[in-house]
């Protein structure tokens, strides 16, 4: 990069979502986006939840990016830059439980992208698992399904999050027997899941295929 892109950042996007960018400059084709991309990837998913988002937005036009998009590629960089002493800081409790942390940003695209491309009113998920106050899953992606309320988008996250949650409880399971824990203190172990909207957390403490009727439109696929 040149001495411009190299100055270190404190953050690694923008206070606004990252656009489609149609009538955008097209990128310089011998830029190894998408290689980037990968390298990013596999940091986020593995050391650096801070710049999980970040990295998303740029993922989503690998396909064909533009100027605007490389800067904000950039950008990523020259936080981290700024940051590489940081890390995951793992201080684990004696207790081992679970916590599972949801949320979700209500249509967050809308406004800034085109009114006409349906991406614009997608909700996004994001959530975090710690394991003995220590993170061990982290995710942030925009939601297939179009929530028509923060309730829904909130409750589309609680969803995506505990699909998850339950396979990794499994696997905790499954480790403790190969490591010689008692199984039957593991089946105790303590779980709770952080929800901050009223409406999800009632529509989630509902029976199966129960439904409200504010409600009743969330695919049954959620």
């Amino acid at each position: 990069m040149d001495s411009v892109h190299t100055t270190k950042k404190d953050t690694p996007a923008e206070a606004s979502p990252l656009p489609k960018d149609l009538d955008g400059e097209p990128a310089d084709p011998t830029f190894p986006y998408a290689s980037i991309i990968g390298m990013l990837l596999y940091l986020s998913g593995h050391s650096r939840p801070d710049i999980a988002f970040a990295v998303h937005q740029c993922a989503r036009y690998t396909f064909k990016p533009t100027k605007r998009h490389v800067a904000a590629l950039k950008r990523i960089c020259r936080y981290l830059k700024g940051t590489k002493s940081r890390g995951l800081i793992l201080n684990p409790s004696k207790h081992l439980h679970v916590d599972c942390y949801p949320d979700a940003d209500f249509a967050g695209l809308y406004g800034h992208k085109d009114k006409q491309d349906p991406h614009c009113v997608c909700s996004r998920t994001g959530y975090v698992i710690l394991l003995a106050n220590c993170p061990i899953l982290w995710k942030s992606k925009l939601q297939t399904e179009i929530a028509l309320s923060t309730m829904e988008a909130e409750y589309v996250a609680l969803s995506q999050s505990c699909k998850d949650l339950f396979p990794l409880l499994d696997q905790i399971m499954e480790l403790a027997s190969a490591v010689n824990l008692p199984v039957d203190k593991m089946s105790k172990m303590h779980v709770k899941i952080h929800e901050d909207n009223v409406g999800a957390l009632t529509l989630g403490k509902l029976e199966p295929r129960r439904m409200t009727p504010r409600s009743n439109c969330i695919e049954s696929t959620v």
